[in-house]
């Protein structure tokens, strides 16, 4: 991991942006599987705290045992869960079908196509979030519908709070809306 400097305020931006965004209640439970090294794990370790809600460890011999995390997800009546597309596919790979009621959150590489659908059938919600460390975790977020999907590629969302997306060109410059 790199490190970078960020604000508490933009920490705090980011932390109140999601809990609105996932309507987080107090009887939920948010499962934290990111390395403390990382800095999706601060979102983790604060989101449910913020919000009035349950925070699950998973220890590092859970993360790395699929098996065991899949245990964890049931055993806790776990609501919400962050992580790469690379774990969930892992998941899958261990015979994992999904959770009645899991929000899942999808970040830290892109979501492709494929993994986007197959998880859309494993839980309430599934959320594509992105956006670089640089701008304090992440910059978008949007909860994904079949109807997004249909095009045949996942979109990226929409800017979180007090935050813009500029798409430039070759040359630097801003496109029109809608123009890749």
């Amino acid at each position: 991991p790199k490190g970078v400097s960020i604000r508490h305020r933009s920490l705090s931006n980011l932390l109140g942006a999601m809990a609105r965004r996932l309507y987080i209640k107090a009887s939920d439970t948010l499962m934290a599987v990111t390395t403390l090294a990382f800095d999706i794990a601060a979102l983790e370790i604060f989101l449910p705290l913020i919000s009035g809600a349950r925070l699950l460890l998973a220890s590092d011999e859970i993360i790395r045992d699929s098996y065991q995390l899949i245990a964890h997800l049931d055993a806790f009546g776990v609501d919400i869960m962050q992580a790469t597309p690379a774990t969930w596919r892992l998941l899958f790979n261990a015979g994992w079908s999904g959770q009645s009621g899991l929000k899942i959150l999808c970040g830290g590489e892109a979501l492709d196509l494929e993994l986007a659908k197959r998880l859309m059938n494993c839980g309430e919600e599934v959320w594509n979030v992105y956006g670089p460390t640089e701008t304090t975790i992440w910059s978008g977020a949007l909860a994904l519908s079949a109807e997004q999907l249909a095009p045949g590629a996942v979109p990226m969302g929409h800017p979180l709070d007090n935050t813009q997306f500029y798409v430039l060109d070759q040359q630097q410059q801003p496109v029109p809306v809608g123009v890749a």
